[in-house]
């Protein structure tokens, strides 16, 4: 794909976010849903591969049928309140219909099971992109009408997500496919926070992006496809295992790492709003996932993977950027990784702003 074109897609997947942001009319929302999805899937198959073209199809179609049962949505509510305004509150059968919709989208219970496949089909760059910032428009559209949709439905689709995310990613050994289910259960923590406070559910999703921004890059910096892979690393860059192992171990909620403010605002809002059983159970499902966790610090670290002697790891290609040279990647994944890591200092300021 030719630079060019490459950067007027990259233009057009912010232009479609921010769209949705600014928009307080239905289809002007979804014109910023559409343009954000045509736009995202040249991206994604950019490097046309049998593989990242039925990822592309697969992430279209779902992303299709989930604008079109939003503008179904829409329409109905056009329909009945003669209101194209997307402050106007939903009905009963709407409300159903748009938790539907915005779970596809973000890969909730019972619609996650796209989402693994798209991810390990992908590359890390293209998989970072689908699992933070492909979230943000969903995201929005889910706060604007969270007053309107049944806060139960909501809280037991999440709940469900923590589980089978958790679940899910117990048996997995390719890196890529750990870290999408582990999204499918961070975005059922955030879900089934945001029906009880807004602010809490934003911090939440801040912070995730942050951490999984640094995990995804760390992983695509050293090409880690697989756990026997990922066994090597302290091998040759016994500091990139370190971070690896530290970014991991915050998306678990290790305590003193970033990634506890995540667990800590959710259960702080579910306690203070009575959810005493739903708190429980993210707490039973978000063991599920430490499983896998540190699994994968241990691999990094600790323990040698299991493999043939004979096994492939192509470190020679990790240094062909020069020494001393500052790139914008390379100052992401520091950003990034030192926030998931020392970020629990800045703490206070998001609980700030609950």
């Amino acid at each position: 794909m030719h630079r060019s074109v490459f950067f007027v897609l990259v233009f057009s997947v912010v232009l479609g976010t921010g769209i949705v942001f600014s928009s307080h009319h239905w289809f002007t929302v979804w014109v910023g849903l559409e343009l954000n999805t045509l736009s995202i899937v040249p991206i994604l198959c950019g490097s046309f591969s049998p593989r990242n073209v039925e990822s592309s199809v697969k992430y279209f179609l779902i992303q299709s049928v989930s604008a079109a049962v939003i503008l179904n949505v829409v329409v109905i509510q056009a329909w009945l309140y003669s209101s194209w305004s997307i402050s106007q509150p939903l009905g009963g059968y709407t409300s159903l219909l748009m938790t539907f919709a915005i779970g596809l989208k973000l890969g909730l219970f019972p619609c996650h099971y796209w989402f693994p496949d798209v991810i390990q089909g992908v590359g890390f760059l293209q998989g970072l992109a689908l699992s933070t910032w492909q979230k943000l428009a969903p995201f929005v559209v889910l706060a604007n009408v969270v007053d309107s949709l049944e806060v139960s439905v909501l809280a037991c689709l999440g709940m469900l997500s923590v589980l089978v995310g958790g679940w899910g990613g117990l048996n997995q050994t390719q890196v890529r496919k750990v870290l999408a289910f582990s999204s499918i259960a961070h975005m059922g923590w955030i879900c089934s926070t945001v029906g009880y406070s807004l602010s809490g559910g934003c911090v939440m999703l801040l912070v995730y992006v942050i951490i999984n921004s640094g995990v995804f890059l760390l992983a695509g910096e050293y090409d880690l496809k697989s756990l026997s892979h990922v066994g090597r690393l302290s091998y040759f860059n016994y500091g990139g295992a370190v971070c690896l192992a530290l970014g991991v171990l915050s998306l678990g909620g290790l305590p003193p790492l970033f990634g506890f403010s995540i667990k800590f605002v959710s259960l702080s809002c579910l306690v203070a709003s009575g959810s005493f059983l739903l708190a429980g159970v993210l707490v039973l499902g978000s063991l599920l996932s430490l499983f896998f966790y540190l699994r994968v610090a241990f691999n990094s670290m600790l323990v040698l993977f299991p493999q043939h002697s004979m096994v492939i790891f192509g470190w020679r290609s990790l240094s062909s950027n020069p020494k001393g040279v500052t790139t914008l990647r390379g100052f992401t994944l520091s950003l990034s990784v030192g926030l998931s890591l020392f970020g629990l200092c800045c703490f206070p300021v998001l609980f700030s702003f609950l």
